[in-house]
C-alpha cells in the first residue's frame, strides 16, 4: 500500500513537471510617444538698411515722424510745411510739399545747420527720437 501511495505521488509530481508553465502575464506597456520634431528657427529679418541724410528726400510726414520723432516746431507756408528738429548744436529743417497727383506731403528738401557733419548730426537727431533740446 505504501508503494501505491509513493507511486501516485511520484506520478503526480512527474505530471506536474511535464505540463507547460502558464504564459507570463503581459505587463501593460504604455507606448511612449515620440517627441515632436524641433521647431524651425524663425526667419531672420534682413538687417536694417543704412539710413543716411539722403534718405530724407521723399519721406511722407508719417515716415519722417517714425524716423525722427515729433518736430520741435512746425512752420506752415502757403504750399508747404517746414518741420524743425534740434538736438544740441545740430539742427535740421525738413520742407514738405504736396505731391501733385496724390496730394500727400513729402520731403522735397532738407537743410542741416550748425556746421556739423550732416551724417553725425542726422544720427544724433535720429537717436534722440524727437526728444529735441540739449
Amino acid at each position: 500500500m505504501v508503494w501505491r501511495v509513493v507511486t501516485i505521488i511520484l506520478m503526480m509530481g512527474l505530471a506536474a513537471c511535464s505540463s507547460k508553465p502558464p504564459p507570463p502575464i503581459a505587463s501593460p506597456t504604455a507606448t511612449i510617444p515620440k517627441p515632436p520634431p524641433p521647431r524651425p528657427d524663425p526667419p531672420r529679418s534682413a538687417p536694417p538698411s543704412p539710413v543716411s541724410p539722403e534718405s530724407l528726400s521723399g519721406l511722407s510726414r508719417d515716415d519722417a515722424r517714425a524716423l525722427l520723432g515729433r518736430p520741435a516746431s512746425e512752420t506752415v507756408r502757403a504750399m508747404g510745411t517746414i518741420w524743425h528738429y534740434r538736438r544740441g548744436d545740430c539742427a535740421l529743417s525738413l520742407v514738405f510739399y504736396p505731391e501733385v497727383e496724390s496730394e500727400v506731403e513729402r520731403v522735397l528738401s532738407y537743410e542741416f545747420e550748425g556746421g556739423k557733419d550732416a551724417g553725425i548730426c542726422f544720427k544724433r537727431l535720429r537717436d534722440a527720437g524727437g526728444r529735441n533740446g540739449k
